[in-house]
């Protein structure tokens, strides 16, 4: 006898039957699939590596948290320094400084802002002229950055110093102490902005497409049901096979 499982029977109705529940079962995920994938394929032109996700819940599903901004008005604008050393003119990102901001003054025509390791001169649109550190000679760490009188000043735990603003050059004083411009509660608008801004650096839309396209975004269980789609196309393509082949095979006995 020359008959194989393709001639019998109870095979055809049976792989039809499992070939249209398997289509319908991975409908879904082939169809997120397809579509990420085609995305993913024009990163470039849809710009997804350098498009930041802005929305609030799938930040916050990334872990991605809210950051700890220390702020200082002065005059009409605000100063403000995140977690990550990052520095913004009103809710602007205009740079890094080297640790947490302490201060920010405005003098002869210019702001100046202060870290702990590094004290910045900006332009008034907020553009950076020069900055000072350690290596320029610059007292460290600072703990205070003002005015004395008429003259720029800061203080390290040690000793305070006033700064000819034009030589950048740093002169011990004894008792005196900057006048201090204290930190402030930022407008809602500018800190709303801002949170936007540092939470969606971490998290770009191509990662998000990348870990919906493998189901890592839905964690462990995502990666599997992703798999159980990939057998299902499997099955679907090896089921079609033969039941092509059954109807090719009927036709050329016929």
């Amino acid at each position: 006898m020359k008959l194989t499982l393709l001639q019998y029977k109870t095979l055809r109705p049976w792989l039809w039957r499992w070939h249209r529940r398997a289509g319908l079962a991975a409908l879904i995920v082939v169809v997120l699939v397809t579509v990420t994938g085609l995305m993913l394929n024009h990163t470039s032109e849809l710009s997804l590596g350098k498009t930041a996700v802005s929305n609030e819940r799938l930040l916050g599903y990334y872990g991605i948290q809210t950051p700890k901004l220390s702020s200082f008005a002065v005059n009409d604008v605000w100063f403000s320094g995140d977690d990550k050393s990052q520095l913004y003119f009103n809710e602007q990102l205009i740079g890094t400084c080297q640790q947490s901001l302490i201060a920010a003054v405005a003098h002869q025509g210019y702001y100046w802002l202060a870290c702990q390791q590094q004290v910045i001169m900006l332009s008034p649109q907020g553009e950076v002229i020069d900055s000072l550190s350690a290596v320029y000679g610059l007292p460290v760490p600072i703990v205070k950055f003002g005015l004395c009188e008429q003259q720029l000043c800061l203080a390290t735990a040690q000793r305070s110093f006033v700064m000819d603003a034009e030589q950048f050059i740093f002169t011990p004083v004894d008792a005196i102490q900057p006048l201090v411009n204290a930190e402030a509660n930022l407008p809602l608008t500018i800190e709303q902005a801002i949170i936007r801004a540092y939470r969606g650096q971490g998290l770009s839309w191509e990662r998000v497409l990348l870990d919906l396209h493998s189901g890592r975004l839905f964690g462990n269980a995502g990666v599997w049901i992703v798999d159980a789609a990939a057998l299902l196309l499997l099955f679907l393509s090896l089921s079609g096979f033969v039941l092509w082949y059954q109807q090719y095979s009927k036709k050329k006995v016929r």
